[in-house]
């Protein structure tokens, strides 16, 4: 014999059910990013220059021997000013800095850019920009959840009381863009 719960108590529960999912996807969502933070931001700005001027790219990573070094943005614009700030009448291997907003539909300029910072994207759109950036010598950045580990460079992890580097060795091999051992030291694997 089976005991069937009433048409009614099978709505609440899927109701509760679905809160439930609900509530866990919005916190998931929610969740704070780096970049969200005005200290999160200023650790962020502070690795991206140390990685301009201590990363080595090759030389066809040039047009010229006079062209810019680009650190370029893709997605959200929170890391412009403190970027423009901190670059600001620098040389990186006597080059000038600029920095440049790339809009999602034109992503292939972002093959010219030296550093990519990608922030604010939809996984779909992350994941397409990785692809089109493969292969370049691109350094991607980003504080996106799980961005090293699905193509990404080096993911900017906050663990709540500190700040870790996911670095993809994988693809900065790739790239052919040489950073030193003590780097590398200051990053975990992407899990």
């Amino acid at each position: 014999m089976t005991i069937r719960r009433p048409r009614s108590l099978r709505a609440i529960s899927t109701l509760l059910l679905f809160l439930v999912a609900l509530f866990f996807a919005a916190g998931a969502r929610g969740a704070v990013q780096l970049s969200d933070t005005p200290l999160g931001r200023r650790v962020m700005v502070d690795y991206i220059v140390h990685f301009a001027y201590h990363l080595q790219w090759p030389v066809n990573a040039f047009s010229n021997s006079r062209a810019p070094f680009k650190v370029c943005l893709m997605g959200g614009d929170s890391l412009s000013e403190p970027l423009a700030a901190r670059f600001k009448n620098q040389r990186i291997d006597g080059r000038t800095v600029e920095l440049e907003k790339i809009e999602v539909a034109e992503m292939l300029r972002a093959r010219k850019c030296q550093i990519v910072v990608l922030s604010t994207l939809d996984r779909a759109t992350l994941l397409k920009a990785l692809i089109a950036l493969e292969f370049f010598p691109v350094l991607t950045v980003s504080d996106a959840e799980r961005f090293a580990a699905t193509g990404g460079m080096i993911e900017f992890a906050d663990s709540g009381r500190e700040v870790a580097l996911r670095m993809n060795k994988t693809m900065l091999e790739r790239a052919e863009l040489k950073m030193g051992s003590s780097l590398f030291r200051l990053g975990r694997k992407p899990e």
